[in-house]
């Protein structure tokens, strides 16, 4: 009932209550009591439907989780490590040139602090084998500082093997930047294995391509 039909209402009640001089004592009571309702009701109903000076209403905000890699280079990720053939009769392969830079790493990363409060970026061998005698080695140098954010640190050298290892951690909001001199830059080197007899197991028939996965994980 809109506020115009109780205020009619309201004045039919009292007009009855005037004009009904037949009415009994009780009557009017009855009469009385309804108008003096309908009096209230109609004023708390204005009241609630007036403006003041402020209201409010809710804003709804979510955030995403993000946790995504890529590696990036100017000219194609995949490398190439030569090992040299000596100059001379007498003298070692050489592997002073199985070294390559042109690879980066790059990521995204939104944590929840309470819940997964930072992540790490891990290596291995996925696929094939270092040929017997060897060791291939990597280091993230630390982030190029193009992005913005908690980026990662680096671990070190690794020698990479078909499991695991923590190449960059401590990653927590940030952002590294796209593409090739953002992020992380990695140095691949392909080197003797310095244990006795490695020399030995060096076989020309072992060179091959290997694959090298890279993922951010949940620290």
């Amino acid at each position: 009932m809109s506020y115009n039909e109780l205020h009619e209402t309201v004045a039919i009640l009292l007009n009855k209550l005037i004009c009904t001089s037949g009415a009994t004592t009780k009557m009017k009571r009855k009469l009385f009591a309804l108008a003096t309702l309908g009096v209230v009701f109609a004023f708390n109903f204005t009241a609630s439907a007036q403006d003041d000076n402020d209201d409010d209403h809710t804003i709804q905000i979510s955030i995403p989780e993000v946790a995504i890699l890529d590696l990036e280079a100017t000219s194609g990720t995949s490398v190439v490590l030569n090992v040299s053939a000596p100059s001379e009769a007498g003298l070692p392969v050489s592997f002073a040139n199985a070294k390559d830079s042109s690879v980066w790493i790059n990521y995204s990363s939104i944590v929840g602090s309470s819940t997964e409060a930072s992540r790490n970026v891990s290596a291995k061998i996925s696929g094939g084998s270092v040929p017997g005698g060897m060791l291939l080695k990597v280091t993230a140098a630390n982030d190029a500082g193009n992005g913005d954010g908690k980026t990662g640190s680096s671990s070190g050298v690794i020698t990479l093997s078909n499991t695991n290892q923590t190449v960059i951690t401590g990653i927590g909001s940030c952002y590294t930047g796209n593409g090739a001199n953002n992020g992380h830059n990695l140095y691949y080197s392909l080197e003797l294995d310095p244990a006795a007899g490695s020399y030995a197991n060096i076989d020309f028939d072992d060179a091959t391509t290997l694959t090298i996965i890279y993922t951010i994980s949940n620290n």
